[in-house]
């Protein structure tokens, strides 16, 4: 009987290992699995975002608008060369994230960002969780739902993002023809987007905080008035526009909370190069200044 228990015993303990080493295994797969399915999204990124219907959906202004606060990250880098990893660490908030475009493609390019989402369609805050999960990046990013209209940090639970980055609906009522999803309308035209917009950052961000904006170069003069009254100061605008021929059509705009507005007016950026027959049909041709901006641009076309 001792014999026949000793001889059991040892075969619980082989058995054991065995199934140890089985489920071991199986986790190391499931985790080398998922690993290559985050490796895979982010080498198609922005390819692959999950977008629900009915939204409004992301293009080249998100984009824009991550390239030119990434800039801004970098730049931060190169003064900063002797600092540590902490010392580095940056916060940023994105009002109207959507899902998560731009705020993904920041903090994918710059490994010091944080971020959080703010948006009031639970929809697409929905799908900037999924993405930010199939990107790997739940760790670093948070998205809540908030109304920027009535935005007030909570008490003693104040965000105060190092950035905040806004890509504001550019239409007015009246103007242009009426979408008939009513979550789409409400992200192209908003007669108080920009006042609401630039007041929300003012409340986010701390005394000299940056705020990034990307905006229709047209509506410059109520740009600048919405910035005023929210003591923001506009320091740099890079105008952006198809063509070497063509006037901008966008401006991407930093500023300060309770800053002067001492105005770097930067070289237009330039998306296309000229071309001529079927290949300017076929396909946008990115000049290389355009390229180095915003690498993500030739996922687009």
């Amino acid at each position: 009987n001792y014999r026949k228990a000793n001889l059991l015993r040892r075969y619980a303990i082989i058995s054991s290992a065995k199934c140890s080493k089985e489920g071991t295994r199986r986790i190391s797969t499931i985790k080398m699995n998922e690993q290559e399915s985050i490796s895979a999204a982010r080498a198609a990124f922005p390819r692959g975002l999950e977008q629900p219907g009915g939204a409004l959906r992301f293009g080249l202004d998100a984009l824009l608008l991550a390239a030119f606060a990434a800039r801004h990250c970098e730049e931060r880098r190169a003064r900063l060369s002797w600092a540590t990893a902490r010392t580095l660490r940056l916060s940023v908030a994105e009002l109207g994230c959507g899902c998560g475009a731009a705020l993904l493609a920041l903090v994918l390019r710059c490994p010091e960002v944080s971020g959080l989402g703010l948006e009031r369609e639970e929809s697409l805050l929905a799908a900037a969780r999924r993405n930010a999960v199939a990107l790997g990046l739940e760790q670093r990013l948070r998205f809540l739902h908030a109304d920027l209209a009535d935005l007030r940090p909570e008490p003693g639970k104040k965000i105060a993002p190092d950035l905040v980055l806004a890509n504001p609906p550019y239409g007015l009522p009246g103007r242009g023809r009426m979408s008939p999803s009513a979550m789409r309308e409400r992200a192209l035209r908003d007669a108080d987007a920009l006042r609401v917009f630039c007041r929300a950052a003012a409340r986010l961000l701390p005394y000299r905080g940056h705020f990034f904006c990307i905006f229709e170069a047209r509506s410059l003069p109520r740009f600048c008035a919405a910035l005023d009254e929210a003591r923001l100061g506009l320091r740099r605008i890079v105008p952006v526009r198809p063509h070497s021929h063509s006037p901008a059509t966008r401006l991407l705009a930093e500023a300060r909370k309770d800053a002067a507005a001492e105005l770097r007016l930067e070289a237009p950026l330039t998306l296309h190069r000229k071309q001529s027959g079927r290949t300017a049909q076929a396909r946008p041709s990115w000049t290389s200044r355009a390229l180095a901006f915003c690498p993500w641009l030739t996922a687009t076309t």
